[in-house]
């Protein structure tokens, strides 16, 4: 699997090297690195979108829990309160 990162770290190799012993780039060698770039910054978009998704999951995850919490909290007092009826409202005048 390819690592952002990873070929980051490569291509700043790389270019540090060729710096250091003064070496020149032409047009072609400059339009496949700028590709080349291009295709590493759409797999960090890529990866970006999927923690997001991961992140909302979870935090739905978290939000069902905390809704479960309460609504089973919410019945049980209505389920201890012994002395009331609860009669369904659908709308109708008493």
């Amino acid at each position: 699997m390819m690592s952002v990162a990873r070929e980051l770290f490569a291509v700043a190799d790389d270019l540090r090297l060729k710096s250091n012993a003064g070496v020149q780039y032409d047009a072609s060698q400059l339009s496949d690195l700028s590709d080349f770039l291009g295709s590493i910054a759409r797999l960090a978009r890529n990866e970006e979108e999927e923690l997001a998704v991961f992140r909302l999951a979870e935090a739905g995850q978290l939000g069902r829990a905390a809704v479960n919490e309460l609504a089973t909290e919410a019945m049980g007092n209505l389920m201890l309160d012994h002395g009331k009826v609860v009669r369904p409202d659908f709308g109708r005048k008493s």
